[in-house]
């Protein structure tokens, strides 16, 4: 399913660019491993030594500590710009005289339709 939303005619262009870009990166990508592979397949890049791990381990902290600092940064953000506004609430409840004057029918007729089964409008 393709969803169609309103951009400008840049915006278009631009993401239609980057879209290109992605493919070509791709391409050239795949072309590269498909030259490179010669028939043999050598294993040495995934042994793991101790200064592998360490180095793995240090990366792997230093990314979940920024990505923790970046997430109470924007969590912070949104509670200082956002935070006092209360868009959740509901309207007050209608009475039967507004209800009865929207469905433009008399009180009567109001209560009778609330209170039956079933309802038969001709």
């Amino acid at each position: 399913m393709i969803i169609n939303n309103k951009q400008s005619r840049p915006r278009k262009i631009i993401d239609l660019l980057f879209t290109l870009f992605g493919w070509a990166f791709l391409a050239l990508f795949l072309y590269n491993i498909i030259t490179y592979f010669e028939g043999t397949l050598d294993f040495t890049f995934l042994e793991l030594n101790l200064a592998n791990a360490n180095s793995i381990m240090l990366i792997t902290i230093l990314v979940v500590i920024i990505s923790a600092a970046f997430l109470s940064w924007w969590s912070s953000y949104n509670r200082c710009k956002y935070g006092a506004l209360k868009r959740r609430t509901f309207p007050p409840q209608a009475c039967g005289k507004e209800m009865a004057e929207y469905f433009q029918v008399t009180e009567d007729e109001h209560m009778n339709i609330r209170e039956s089964n079933y309802i038969d409008r001709k």
